[in-house]
This record gives structure tokens, sequence and C-alpha cells, in this order.
């Protein structure tokens, strides 16, 4: 396996580069503001599963928020835009420093509310900003180079998750973590994101345009969704993230309240996870460079169906070790991450220079709305069914993403799933195969990752 972090950057020009060297900031901030370390402090102030559920969709569904500031980032630009918005998120998430004096009061609910609020400013404040990011790259990243791009931004982000994800472990290696402890993993957060909006300033481009008034910004939304290949591709890409999300939902609360596993264990888990990806997303993307993205999304998203299915083997008492809920996280993670560099490749090679605001701006709320309305109900399916709940989750994961895996082998690629017979499909050893394959690719040993340039190949 080849690591695609320092190759992959080697290999872009430079305004590419720096968007890269903010992500990298950028993710430090996220994940110590609505990681999974945010999951354990709402569940160490007893905030019930409903409630974590609602919390986690914060993110998906403000998103809404985005349909309105489109004619805004095409008038101001992206940068402009995304540089206010990302200030005053940092600002507003303080508000998290108030949680000592609601606990103080003795009022779970008051703590609870300290803990919403801060977390819903943080998402509401980047809802108005996050409709210039795939605008941006979109104008700074050239066609050819966007696998490649993708792939090194999914490596360095999870370089940098590994890091962040076994420091905050350390902070919460002890028996009874307390609150200081989750607050100050709450400010590395903020600080780091007050010191993206330095690098942010760097990047070139994300430019507006004076002269284009609102009613340019809503045609740009019609002309999106009156693309029936692009709206395809979405609904079928939105079907196959249902199922990555169920199971993203779920696994943090089962490993800490089903299985016992302790706060530094569960992040511990998510860091091998992302050097799971960092080892393998290279591969991936060279993958999905040569044979296109519907091939790539239906083998991750059939990989990915194990991960729920060992959880569901270790919550029936198949193993009392952490063997088999570390290999579902990494499982998961690997695979999730490969998916959204494929998908992810085909959307912005949907997008026509010209409407990348609005046809942007349509799959990112589009997206919202589903990664939003599953982690809400998944909250209150854990909440009144208990085990049988995350039992649930885990059934639904396995198969909405078989599922997306057979419509994106159709609908996404220009190979069709029935160009084999009958015979084949029907044959025992098929599923056997597809997975070895699915092996052979993630270590690198597939011929795309010697050779990159297949001849005659021009994926879609």
């Amino acid at each position: 396996m080849r690591l695609p972090l320092i190759s992959g950057y080697l290999e872009l020009d430079p305004p590419p580069r720096r968007f890269l060297m903010y992500v990298a900031i950028n993710v430090v901030s996220w994940q110590n503001i609505v990681g999974p370390a945010t999951i354990l402090f709402a569940r160490k102030i007893d905030m019930p599963e409903s409630l974590v559920g609602a919390m986690l969709s914060f993110m998906p569904f403000s998103t809404l928020l985005l349909l309105f500031t489109v004619p805004l980032i095409i008038r101001l630009g992206p940068k402009r835009v995304m540089m206010t918005a990302w200030l005053m998120r940092n600002i507003i998430t303080c508000l998290v420093f108030l949680m000592p004096l609601a606990l103080a009061t003795g009022s779970k609910r008051l703590a609870w509310g300290v803990l919403l609020a801060a977390v819903f400013g943080f998402c509401v404040m980047r809802a108005f900003g996050a409709g210039g990011w795939l605008p941006w790259l979109h104008e700074i990243v050239p066609v050819k180079k966007r696998s490649v791009y993708f792939s090194t931004e999914a490596a360095i982000t999870q370089l940098i998750n590994v890091a962040v994800l076994f420091t905050q472990a350390r902070l919460l290696a002890v028996s009874e973590p307390g609150v200081n402890r989750f607050l100050l993993i709450f400010g590395l957060g903020i600080v780091m994101g007050f010191i993206s909006l330095l690098w942010m300033r760097r990047i070139p481009g994300g430019e507006g345009a004076p002269q284009v008034d609102a009613v340019s910004g809503l045609n740009a939304l019609k002309r999106a969704v009156s693309d029936r290949s692009f709206l395809v591709f979405m609904l079928v890409s939105i079907f196959g993230m249902t199922g990555l999300s169920w199971f993203g939902a779920a696994y943090v609360m089962y490993l800490r309240d089903a299985l016992g596993a302790r706060d530094s264990l569960n992040m511990s888990l998510s860091a091998m996870g992302g050097l799971g990806i960092l080892l393998t997303v290279g591969s991936w993307a060279r993958f999905t460079e040569q044979n296109g993205s519907g091939l790539s999304m239906a083998k991750t998203l059939t990989a990915h169906a194990l991960a729920p299915l060992l959880f569901l083997l270790a919550g029936a008492g198949y193993a009392n070790t952490t063997a088999l809920p570390l290999l579902a996280v990494v499982i998961a993670c690997v695979f999730n991450a490969a998916f959204h560099v494929a998908v992810n490749r085909a959307m912005l090679n949907h997008v026509p220079d010209h409407d990348r605001v609005g046809y942007t701006a349509v799959w990112t709320v589009c997206t919202a709305l589903t990664l939003g309305a599953t982690p809400l109900v998944a909250g209150f399916i854990i909440e009144y069914w208990g085990m049988w709940g995350f039992r649930a989750c885990f059934l639904f994961s396995i198969f909405t993403t078989l599922g997306g895996a057979a419509l994106s082998m159709v609908f996404v690629h220009e190979r069709v799933v029935f160009e084999k017979n009958w015979t084949e499909m029907l044959n025992p050893a098929l599923p056997l195969r597809t997975m070895g394959r699915i092996l052979w690719i993630t270590l690198g040993l597939h011929e795309s990752n010697r050779n990159n340039a297949a001849a005659g190949k021009t994926p879609e």
C-alpha cells in the first residue's frame, strides 16, 4: 500500500495545497467540537439518547440554511462568506464554557441546554458558510486531479484524526473523566478554529460577482433540480449514505452503553479507524480513477455492510474481547472514506462550471436531509427499544448499504450488474469472490495501484 499523503500533495498545484493545509487545521477544530467526544460528553451529563440523536442531526439539518445563502455566495464569493461564518461559529461555540455554572444549579436539563446550544450555534453558523466550500474547490481543483485531491484530503484528515482521537483518548483515560476534561477538548477545538481563519485568508480564488442578483441564484438552483442525470445520481448516492448514517449514529453509543467500553477505548477505536483510512484511501482513489465512481461506490458499500454485522455478532456474545468491535470500526471507517472519495469525485464531475454554486447547493442540502433524519430517528429507536434499537439500526445499515451498492452498479457506472448471466449471478461463490476483490483493492494489490493509467479507460 502506498501512502497518498506525500505523493498526492506534491502532485497538486499550489492553490489546492493551501486548501488542504486549511482543511488539516479545520479538522482539529471539527473533531474536538462535533466529533465522537461530544457524544460521550452528552452521555456524561446524562443526556437521553433521543436528544443525542437530535444533536447529531443539527449538523445536516442546519445545512438547509444553505439554500438562502446561494445568492449571497454568488455575489460576495465563497471566501468572504466562509470567513465571516467560520469566525461567528467559533465565537458562539464558547457558550459551552457555561457548563460548570449550569451543572452548579443542579439542573440536568439546563446542562443539556448549554451543550445543545453550543453545538447548534456551531452548526448553524457553519451552514451559512458551507455553501462556499465545494464551489471554491470546483474553482481551484482541475478535473483530472479531483480523485488525487479527495484522496489526499482524506489521508490528511485521517492523519490529523488519528492524532486528535488518541490525544482525546489519553485525556479521557481515567475511570470517570470529569466535565473539565471535555471542556478542555472543546477549548482546543475553538482555538484551532480561530487559527484556521488565518490560513483560509491565504487561499486564492473564491471571489464573487457583485453584478449578480438574487434571481440568478434561484435560477441556478432550478437548473440543478431540472437535470435528470444529476438527480438520479444524487438519489442513488443518498440511498447509500443512509446505510452509512444508520451505523454512524449508533456505534459510539453501542460501544459505551451496550458493550461497556470505556470512553478512552471508544476514542482509541475511532483513532484506529482513522489509521486504516490513512493506509488505504490512496488505493481506492486510484481504483476509482481507473474504473469509475459507480463501481467503486458499489464495492465500498458492500464492504461496509460487514461492520454492522460484526457489531451484531459482538452483541450476541460471540467474542469477549475488543477484536470484533475494533475490526468493525476499522472496516466502517475505511469504506466510508473510500465511498465518499468516489461519490464526491462523481458529484463534481456532474457539475457544470457555470452552475457550480447551484448544483453543489442542491447536493449539500439533499444529502443533509438524509444525514439529519437518520440519527434523529436512530436516537428515538435506541431510547425506546434499548438493545433491540441498536440491532435495528445495524440491520437497517446492512440492508440499505447493500441496496445502495446494487443501485450504484446500475445507475452510476457504465457497466450494469446484469452483464453477468443469471447462472453467474446466483453462484454462491460470487459474494466470496467479490469480498476477495475488495480486499485486494484495499491492500493496494489491484492493477490500478500499479499502473493508474489504464489504456483506453475513461471512467465516468
